[in-house]
């Protein structure tokens, strides 16, 4: 039997990841060349020490020069057929002898996977590697140089775009339904509201948000008092004594309008107005007893509380959610709208952002590191697990030979080291063994 083996070899992921065999890939072959080089180039040496070991004692005495000949020879041959056992031990059966402590591969590649994999998982996939990796790699100013380029930036959008319409399209509205009624609404309930309103209350003040509807109260109550005279006249006229004449009342009545229209007029036009102030002190009033009184504040949230249980809140939401979903819809589709072009125009100063401010671009890049060290150190064990978990699928056999056509080139050195190197220390062995009195 050959000593020499050319294995058939798989090529492992095929068939749905079980490891069966499939035609080998152009790179495959280049390597399966190569180890059919080496393996030819060792098993020659081979030849040649042992046809100079056999004519060394056919046609010489072996004394002399030929002395030294014959023993270097003979140790490359045992050299030689020494390290061809020890690697062909890795990965079958020398001469299919089933010798104990050879097959080491097949027989253990589950260990070995496994082995593997807690390697991996120790010295590769932990924080400090990790983070050390990606910071090294200045991820935020590559990205930056892709994003600064038109064309990509176009991707980007059409991407975002693409994947907001898919969610928007997924999403119905019985769902929004659903969650409105039996997440949102609850959750608000069991909510304590009243110490967000009280500071939302003090913010608006302190921003003035409120202004402009008090402007479009006071605007919209003038013009109303001015084209509806004759309800100030109803309320004189009802609340007056009988026995006041009707034209005392008619003058009280366009008096009273005058002064309350010009009251309303004053508040309107004056944005310092004493009532505006009042409005102002007694938001902020409102907003501290909302967090002091506790009589107050609970008041409020039962006031709330009811009107979310009303059912026309859960309407009110799939209103309000159908409205903006329509003009989200619209603005993704359109490829030349204000949205489209605006998210364009962000992109691109995020992009330029990350080229020119190096505090920014490292700050970015250190958040990732230290997010990827953080999954690589709570995960890289259940990640690494893809090494053991994928070679315990594969076929033993296959394997080895999967194995061998990988890293069995380079093995192949170990054989002609073992040649030459045994030529040497059988040369000099016996030199010692010349040299020696007697």
């Amino acid at each position: 039997m050959s000593i020499e083996k050319t294995p058939s070899v798989p090529r492992f992921g095929a068939g749905g990841g079980t490891g069966g065999p499939s035609e080998l890939t152009p790179e495959d072959q280049e390597r399966a060349r190569g180890l059919r080089k080496m393996r030819t180039l060792a098993l020659s040496l081979l030849i040649l020490a042992t046809l100079i070991f056999l004519s060394t004692h056919i046609f010489t005495d072996n004394t002399g020069i030929w002395g030294f000949v014959s023993r270097a020879s003979e140790a490359a041959m045992i050299g030689a057929i020494a390290d061809w056992f020890a690697v062909t031990a890795l990965f079958r059966h020398p001469l299919g002898l089933p010798i104990p402590h050879t097959a080491i591969i097949p027989r253990k590649k589950d260990t070995l996977g496994a082995s593997l994999s807690a390697f991996v998982a120790a010295n590769f996939l932990h924080a400090e590697a990790v983070s050390t990796k990606i910071r090294s790699a200045e991820i935020s100013h590559r990205a930056g140089g892709w994003l600064a380029k038109p064309g990509n930036r176009d991707i980007v959008v059409d991407r975002a775009a693409g994947g907001l319409e898919y969610v928007l399209a997924r999403i119905d509205d019985d769902s929004i339904k659903a969650l409105t009624r039996n997440v949102i609404i609850p959750r608000l309930v069991a909510t304590r509201k009243t110490p967000v309103l009280a500071q939302l209350l003090r913010q608006i003040v302190l921003d003035g948000a409120h202004h402009r509807l008090v402007d479009l109260v006071v605007t919209e109550a003038y013009s109303w008092l001015r084209d509806n005279p004759q309800v100030i006249d109803e309320i004189v006229h009802n609340r007056a004594p009988s026995w006041v004449p009707d034209f005392v009342n008619e003058q009280l009545a366009n008096r009273l309008q005058r002064e309350v229209l010009g009251w309303v007029a004053d508040v309107r036009d004056n944005e310092y107005h004493k009532a505006r102030q009042a409005l102002d002190a007694w938001l902020v009033d409102l907003s501290d007893d909302l967090e002091s009184d506790s009589s107050l504040s609970q008041r409020a949230e039962e006031i709330i509380n009811d009107l979310l249980s009303q059912d026309g809140v859960v309407d009110s939401v799939l209103e309000i959610w159908g409205s903006l979903k329509q003009l989200l819809r619209e603005a993704i589709i359109d490829s030349d709208g204000e949205v489209r072009a605006r998210i364009w125009q962000l992109i691109g100063e995020f992009a330029e952002r990350l080229q020119t401010d190096s505090d920014f671009s490292r700050r970015i890049d250190d958040q990732i590191a230290t997010t990827a060290g953080d999954l690589a150190e709570s995960f890289g064990p259940e990640i690494a697990s893809v090494i053991s978990d994928t070679i315990e699928r594969w076929d033993a056999k296959e394997a080895a030979e999967r194995i061998e056509l990988y890293v069995g080139r380079d093995l192949q050195y170990i054989r002609i080291n073992g040649t030459v190197i045994g030529a040497l220390v059988g040369l000099v062995i016996h030199t010692v063994i010349v040299l020696l009195p007697g």
